[in-house]
């Protein structure tokens, strides 16, 4: 193992999942950005683990890898069936557990820290499985 990987591997990392993040305006959204980018710096990478899509517009469509102030954002996909009924929200939610426990499982290191935040809601089971 290279030096530059060594370190790279000792840097502390923290890994918050929740269903929404910035450009989102979202409750929740809101409040992770500024714990996330008030994080950033240091010895340690912050990853958001979160869905492609907006809480308000079901249609628009985000990038499924960027970094913004310095935070690294790993958008997974989702089905868009929106709020308006029970069974539609339902799939929703399933549909980002899947997807954010396989992308857990490929992005976790045994020292990361995990915060599953709460949209939606028993998040911390897949993740905590992960």
């Amino acid at each position: 193992m290279s030096l530059k990987s060594e370190l790279k591997n000792s840097r502390k990392r923290v890994v918050f999942v929740n269903r929404y993040y910035y450009p989102d305006f979202s409750a929740t959204s809101q409040m992770l950005t500024d714990v996330a980018e008030s994080l950033v710096g240091g010895d340690k990478d912050i990853v958001i683990i979160t869905s492609l899509m907006t809480y308000d517009d079901l249609s628009q469509r985000l990038p499924s890898k960027e970094t913004i102030n310095g935070v690294n954002i790993k958008r997974v996909r989702t089905t868009r069936f929106g709020r308006s009924n029970l069974l539609g929200r339902t799939l929703d939610y399933v549909s980002f557990y899947i997807s954010s426990f396989f992308s857990l499982l490929r992005t976790l290191r045994s020292s990361d820290i995990v915060v599953a935040k709460t949209d939606p809601p028993l998040l911390s089971v897949p993740a905590g499985i992960a």
